[in-house]
């Protein structure tokens, strides 16, 4: 008779999947919701252009993690220099802005009228997803709402201007006197 041994179940536990690294984790967010980008892998940046409603931002993300740390910060640089006779009122515009954002700030170099919008998230743990689209996704809230209506060029203002007083001759108001139907009844 054969000897029946038997053997005790060995469970063996799944290999645990590699930890994507906050570099990655980014990429992969972007990726999600479909950004394109560049990336300087050595300094852990990623390089993006965004299409606001009044205007376009160039968007960069930079990634910085170490043990027990990791920071997002997304900064949304405008194309369009603040001239250095609008400085002061800008800057004063852009305090009282600064005044009421919760989160975020805006910054304008004064050296050269170079506005941008700066966010940052940071954690002693792994951020997650939530945290990395809360960072760009108010950043971009903020240079949308707040700065791109007021850096509008001023050549792009007097081009609205002159369509609209244009759009107002080819369709004149309407006439001030009652209408026909009106004016019979009297």
């Amino acid at each position: 008779m054969a000897r029946q041994q038997k053997q005790a179940a060995i469970e063996v536990p799944a290999p645990a999947a590699p930890v994507k690294s906050l570099f990655e984790r980014v990429a992969a967010h972007l990726d999600t919701n479909d950004w394109r980008y560049t990336t300087n892998e050595e300094k852990k940046h990623y390089f993006a252009s965004c299409r606001l409603k009044d205007a376009t931002v160039r968007v960069i993300l930079d990634v910085y993690e170490d043990e027990g740390w990791q920071r997002v910060l997304v900064f949304s640089v405008f194309q369009v220099f603040v001239p250095e006779d609008r400085r002061a009122a800008v800057a004063e515009s852009i305090n009282r802005i600064n005044y009421g954002l919760l989160f975020g700030n805006v910054e304008m170099d004064a050296s050269d009228g170079e506005v941008r919008v700066r966010t940052i998230v940071e954690a002693d743990n792994a951020l997650g997803e939530a945290m990395i689209d809360r960072a760009l996704s108010s950043n971009l809230n903020t240079a949308g709402r707040f700065i791109a209506p007021s850096l509008r060029s001023r050549s792009e203002t007097l081009r609205r201007r002159k369509r609209s007083i244009n759009t107002q001759r080819t369709n004149p108001p309407a006439s001030r006197s009652p209408p026909r139907s009106s004016r019979l009844a009297h």
